[in-house]
């Protein structure tokens, strides 16, 4: 049985996850692919446990940014941080 999120090919693990509908207008793929560099079974299922954690992390972020919240109008913006731009402070 293969560790979760791989496949092999020609004896080398890969790494695999499809990319949820709901992010995949921030990916060129509906999946990610990529080879694990590896012939072991313990190393593959490792790196692969590693790099869905990673994903899941991102996504969770992805999801977070793109979700309707109350007053996300008010939110200071990265580009204005970069630019030293900062939007008036009003206090309430």
């Amino acid at each position: 049985m293969l560790p979760p999120h791989t496949f092999q090919k020609d004896g080398i693990y890969y790494f695999h996850r499809r990319v949820p509908a709901v992010l995949r207008k921030h990916y060129t793929s509906p999946g990610i692919s990529y080879s694990l560099r590896t012939r072991s079974k313990s190393v593959a299922a490792s790196r692969a446990v590693r790099a869905a954690g990673q994903l899941d992390e991102y996504w969770f972020h992805l999801r977070s940014q793109d979700a309707e919240l109350p007053g996300k109008h008010l939110l200071k913006m990265r580009d204005q941080h970069r630019s030293g731009r900062t939007p008036p402070h009003h206090d309430v």
